[in-house]
């Protein structure tokens, strides 16, 4: 069959169209069905089980229209959650009516702490039973009693409907005779310490009961926009300092920063300090988790794979890092040698990468025949073409495969983007 140049221009189209239209109904597909979960914290329990905070790109998609209109979070939704699986996948525990849950601490006596950040509160839950038997608020406090300077008119005091605070984590510490949550408050610029035995005690929400805090809002040079603060095992603090692209340690009695990692980071959101003193960090936008020495800050092991923006990572009893892949849709435990050999999920890069494979071969193979088609009837008459149309054939090839590459990392682009700009930030 003869091919005109309308049927050639309309047929190359329809191969576009092809590409185009079933990434954006896989996009559809996954999201719709709430089958694309923005994984942030994840948390090993010593049973095995895993802890894992959800919510869905849907919301990282909503995030921004919620911010303009100052629209909460139906306290029925049952898009955010914290549930628990087995090592086997199974979920054996689920708990709803949260905002954007982004940290879940297991405690001693066996209940949760959670960080529910589209409620600007923390909460303790008594697992299993699902009760809540402490809530810390931050809208609760007045500010001005922490610190003269945050008068009525300060931020601080003035709480509005949605994502105030954007309270993203808690870390628990027993000082023996007491114990305390280390808070950090994003969008305050601030983390906080509180005496979590007086709160329990009563009554809670007490100003009195923040025994020390570090930053202060606005002031960029100390915090901006932090995640995972985490005690060390010498008493200070060491935090991811987000928007600064660094890691800093420092010092909990003077306040001043000892030691400061930057190394090109882009975003990063969880660092944690291992048992024999390198330092895991999450690097959220340049899709890495990497170990660095503790005194040299050379890196030692590093990971990407098909990390999407991740947003924590833990090294475990085993050797082995968990890894809470971001809108990656997937949680994954990793070995020494960067082989997964456990996860929870489904990889959109990888069913972005099977499906516009599938496409490929398709296309390419309905291009070929065509192109056979002609390059027979043309040996039949003039086999002096062939010639012609292998290099056809071979920049037909070409293109398609280039299309086919632009939609898949258009897509990545795309999704990284929306994060960056949406909830998961």
């Amino acid at each position: 069959m003869r091919l005109n140049r309308r049927m050639k221009i309309g047929l190359f189209s329809g191969f576009l169209l092809i590409i185009f239209n079933s990434n954006l109904i896989l996009f559809l597909i996954f999201n719709t069905s709430n089958m694309m979960p923005t994984y942030l914290d994840v948390d090993r329990k010593p049973n095995g089980n895993t802890f894992i905070c959800t919510f869905s790109f849907r919301e990282v998609l909503n995030y921004p229209i919620r911010i303009r209109d100052q629209i909460p979070v139906p306290s029925n939704s049952t898009e955010h959650k914290i549930f628990e699986v087995d090592r086997y996948g199974n979920k054996v525990w689920e708990y709803i009516g949260l905002a954007q849950p982004h940290e879940v601490e297991y405690l001693p006596n066996g209940h949760i702490l959670v960080a529910d950040t589209g409620y600007d509160r923390v909460i303790e839950i008594d697992y299993p039973n699902k009760n809540i038997v402490w809530e810390w608020k931050p809208g609760l406090i007045n500010w001005t009693q922490i610190n003269p300077k945050w008068g009525s008119d300060h931020y601080y005091n003035n709480p509005i409907t949605f994502d105030w605070t954007h309270l993203n984590d808690v870390d628990f510490k027993n000082y023996s005779t007491w114990s305390a949550c280390l808070i950090s408050i994003r969008n305050f610029d601030l983390i906080v310490e509180v005496n979590y035995t007086a709160e329990r005690i009563g009554p809670a929400n007490n100003p009195n009961n923040i025994v020390w805090y570090y930053g202060d809002y606005g002031n960029h040079s100390i915090l901006h926009r932090q995640h995972n603060p985490d005690y060390l095992s010498d008493g200070n603090i060491i935090l991811s300092d987000s928007e600064n692209n660094r890691i800093l340690k420092v010092n909990y009695t003077d306040k001043e920063v000892f030691w400061m990692y930057q190394g090109g980071l882009r975003w990063p959101r969880d660092a944690d300090e291992l048992e024999n003193g390198n330092i895991l960090i999450t690097d959220s936008l340049n899709g890495r988790i990497f170990e660095i020495d503790k005194d040299s800050n050379a890196i030692l092991w590093s990971f990407q794979g098909d990390l999407i923006n991740p947003y924590e990572a833990d090294r475990l009893e085993n050797g082995n890092t968990l890894i809470g892949n971001g809108i990656g849709g997937v949680v994954y435990e990793i070995n020494r040698e960067g082989f997964e050999v456990w996860r929870y999920g489904i990889s959109y890069l990888k069913s972005l990468i099977y499906l516009n494979c599938i496409l490929g071969i398709s296309i390419e193979s309905t291009a070929i025949l065509f192109i056979y088609q002609g390059m027979r009837g043309k040996m039949l008459s003039r086999k002096k073409k062939i010639g012609k149309y292998v290099v056809i054939g071979s920049l037909f090839s070409l293109i398609i495969v280039s299309f086919v590459l632009l939609f898949f990392y258009t897509s990545i682009a795309v999704m990284v983007f929306i994060a960056m700009m949406g909830t998961t930030r």
